[in-house]
């Protein structure tokens, strides 16, 4: 059932019951056509409470109240009054709803007032309570909505970071190899072709693996609710050798020292690790000038190390750019910590500790 039909229904159910203790009205000064006009009155504009929230509680509000002081003996209690001002915290700002809730007790205390002494009683024990019950229960769910539409919304905000920190990974890396074998491959396009014809083979390779990563990363954000994305495993240091022959094959000498005994780390360790070494090979493509590069991995019982050193240049490169920021958020997420800088005889040296 739609909510406009759940209201409506809502709203009979509401005009039913208020017409059968439409008796109790009998004995008073009032027309009969005026008394039963406002009960339905005080009743049936329920049925549209989510177009015209505030005018429906007004005239409910009202309606009910002109019932009250018109009562003979114990009115009923006003639940239409409570249905309509429940969905007034979510509708309006919080300043406007108290003011809504205070002329709503205002006006049904007025009505309880003049009623005699017992009867008044007991219509202010009834719907006092009922409207501000109603109202505060109201006002927790759509705080609750709210607070459920911030986590989402930060949610999505941290996919958008995490899948744009991956792509600039994957594009950064792929065309900074690209880049190194491309200048090859034009340099010894004459003297050596067998050479060239390596360095474009090498392209082609680098190319075809960032399409895919790019384009696993991409199926993410297409994939159905029902549907299940086919995407390759995630990176992890277990793919560094074959990262390492990749930016050898690009000029730069890479040796990988791997200490203590390789165990299994949690996926997203794992690929954290993984993509701040890539960065850290990725910079020294770009900015080192290096002959060669270390890569040391350092498993220990409760941490996992890495160590990336080259002999090139000992200037802050990168340190205004993204690669730096970006391998430092990685570690920061698995509260590891990290370091960059001028190694004490040269080069560079990036080292990053991850607890596991």
């Amino acid at each position: 059932m739609t909510p406009v039909r759940l209201d409506c229904a809502a709203a009979l159910a509401l005009a039913a019951a208020a017409i059968v203790g439409f008796h109790e009205l009998a004995a008073t000064a009032a027309p009969r056509p005026l008394i039963l006009i406002l009960v339905l009155l005080s009743v049936l504009p329920a049925a549209v409470r989510r177009l015209w929230p505030r005018t429906v509680l007004a005239v409910v509000t009202i309606a009910s109240a002109l019932v009250v002081a018109l009562s003979v003996g114990d009115p009923a209690p006003q639940l239409a009054v409570a249905y309509v001002i429940y969905l007034i915290p979510a509708r309006f700002p919080r300043s406007v709803a108290f003011a809504l809730l205070g002329g709503t007790l205002a006006t049904l205390a007025a009505s309880a007032l003049a009623l005699p002494g017992g009867e008044a009683l007991n219509a202010l024990a009834e719907n006092l309570p009922l409207a501000a019950g109603s109202w505060l229960i109201g006002y927790a769910v759509a705080q609750q909505r709210a607070y459920a539409k911030a986590v989402r919304s930060q949610e999505e905000r941290d996919d958008r970071i995490r899948i744009a920190r991956e792509l600039h990974d994957v594009v950064a890396h792929g065309l900074s190899l690209i880049a190194v074998q491309a200048g090859v491959a034009g340099w010894v396009a004459e003297s050596q072709p067998a050479e060239a014809a390596r360095a474009l083979a090498s392209i082609e390779e680098i190319s075809r693996g960032a399409l895919r990563e790019m384009r696993a990363l991409l199926g993410v954000l297409r994939v159905e609710d029902d549907a299940a994305a086919d995407l390759e495993p995630a990176h992890g240091l277990a793919d560094l050798p074959a990262l390492a022959d990749r930016v050898s094959a690009a000029g730069i000498k890479v040796t990988l020292d791997v200490r203590g005994s390789r165990r299994e780390l949690l996926p997203g360790l794992d690929l954290a690790a993984y993509r701040v070494a890539q960065e850290a090979l990725t910079n020294v493509i770009k900015h080192s000038g290096a002959a060669s590069c270390q890569v040391t991995i350092q498993y220990e019982a409760e941490a996992v190390g890495l160590e990336i050193t080259d002999d090139g240049s000992g200037a802050a490169r990168g340190l205004a750019g993204h690669g730096i920021k970006g391998m430092r958020e990685r570690v920061a997420l698995y509260d590891g910590t990290f370091q960059a800088g001028p190694g004490p005889e040269g080069g560079f040296t990036v080292t990053a500790r991850f607890p596991a």
